[in-house]
């Protein structure tokens, strides 16, 4: 390990260049700085020769030849002896090498908030321990949080405004980026129509305002600068597409299993859907729950009848999973039953809804359908849940019966051929079915092109 090493190579143009003396520790170089014999007082500039006491100050520096350097800086602490300065102890500054209280000088600090802008907290962090200059994801995010904040420019013509979470979920705030320099402008505290038009008052001489699609933003947008363009950028137009094929895809979930061409699988007879008519609840949002529960039961039940099928031809269970394309875990599990393994469902807790399913069916039976009765009635009996979850359990009872159920307690018995799909069949998910088809054709891969395809069909 090579013992000499100039102080330029490791502190240039300091003031500590012949104070220094250098040492190999076992962590790298440990440079030791002592201060000269007199500092000026930074109030009324009088030199001062009487040391009041020293201590030693630890710094961070660069990396040099592969290792770490600490400057170890020998701080003296001054009187003034001025009787009228109003400064009575005092340490000489490092001007240009570290700043009041840092534990790094300064072009280090300088090279984590390059990294950290560069690449974030975590990445960033990584890569200063493999340059031996190891410094926490929390010191990289708050060196950047306190970057002075350079001034609004006057000049601002094209301005994105979205919203900012402050705090994720709770407290939102609004953030304008100037788009044609790909720079933040400013954070508002609050997102409202007020904020934002207070703000394009005081800044005028923006003609073209990106925004989502929000109202808020568009009033006080049409408040401020009435003359100037609003577009809703493109980032909240696919969000919004996306997020309207995906409720659209919702009603069609049963259409979402698809048959592809590659795969080649063992010819099944045709199935024979039975249409039945639907049970219509009386909340729109109870359907919809109730109805993807129903319809991820059926395809798993689909599954099952044809994992035993492909079974009974004398397929292996190898040969299922390459078929199917699932674990083979699951078919290991489902061709030793002989029956559809139906979701377990917990015992209830003391004090929670299911606990009082009973009661209250007595109490409906009885005509009582007032939920705010019913609540009252099983919170005096020890219930500790909240009125959403009773509202669920009633919700099942308010619903009218099926004609089926209301001709016959038991439900029809169902046909195996009427739960078993080809075993070709795919089912894609509603939301890499909304994904493909909002992607471009031509970064469409051949197998996803294959896919939209047969949804498209």
């Amino acid at each position: 390990m090579p013992k000499a090493l100039s102080v330029g190579q490791l502190l240039p143009k300091s003031p500590l260049r012949t104070l220094d003396k250098i040492n190999w520790g076992e962590s790298g170089w440990v440079l030791e700085a002592h201060g000269p014999d007199r500092a000026p007082c930074p109030a009324c500039l009088k030199v001062s020769h009487s040391r009041h006491s020293r201590y030693w100050h630890s710094l961070k520096d660069l990396p040099s030849h592969g290792g770490r350097v600490a400057v170890e800086l020998q701080v003296n602490r001054w009187r003034c002896r001025n009787r009228h300065c109003s400064v009575r102890f005092f340490t000489r500054p490092l001007v240009g090498v570290v700043e009041a209280y840092a534990r790094e000088t300064n072009r280090a600090r300088d090279l984590t908030l390059l990294i950290g802008h560069a690449l974030g907290e975590l990445p960033g962090e990584r890569l200063m321990s493999r340059l031996n200059l190891a410094s926490s994801d929390d010191t990289i995010l708050r060196r950047l949080k306190h970057l002075p904040r350079e001034p609004v420019s006057s000049e601002v013509r094209v301005m994105g405004v979205d919203e900012w979470a402050w705090r994720k979920g709770q407290t939102f705030g609004t953030i304008l980026v100037d788009l044609e320099r790909g720079r933040v402008v400013d954070v508002l505290a609050e997102r409202s129509a007020d904020a934002l038009a207070s703000w394009l008052t005081e800044h005028p001489g923006v003609t073209t305002i990106s925004r989502d699609r929000h109202g808020r933003y568009a009033e006080g947008a049409r408040r401020a600068v009435p003359d100037a363009t609003q577009v809703a950028d493109r980032f909240h137009w696919v969000r919004n597409l996306r997020q309207a094929a995906e409720r659209e895809l919702a009603l069609h979930r049963r259409d979402l299993r698809v048959s592809l061409p590659c795969q080649t699988m063992p010819s099944a007879k045709p199935v024979e859907e039975k249409n039945t008519k639907q049970t219509r609840v009386c909340s729109p949002v109870v359907a919809h729950r109730q109805e993807g529960v129903e319809q991820w039961r059926q395809e798993k039940l689909k599954l099952f009848q044809t994992i035993q099928q492909m079974k009974a031809a004398g397929m292996k269970v190898s040969e299922i999973a390459g078929h199917l394309g699932i674990n083979r875990r699951r078919i290991d599990k489902w061709v030793r039953l002989e029956e559809y393994p139906e979701r377990s469902r917990m015992e209830p807790r003391p004090g929670m809804v299911e606990s009082f399913r009973e009661y209250l069916r007595e109490r409906w039976e009885q005509g009582c359908h007032h939920s705010r009765e019913l609540l009252a009635e099983i919170q005096q009996r020890g219930y500790l849940g909240c009125y959403s979850r009773l509202a669920q359990l009633l919700s099942r009872w308010r619903q009218p019966k099926p004609e089926w159920e209301a001709a016959s307690p038991t439900p029809p018995p169902r046909s195996p051929a009427q739960v078993v799909s080809p075993p070709s069949a795919r089912q894609i998910s509603l939301q890499v079915a909304a994904a493909l088809l909002n992607k471009p054709r031509p970064d469409l891969t051949t197998r996803q092109a294959e896919i939209v395809n047969a949804l498209k069909e």
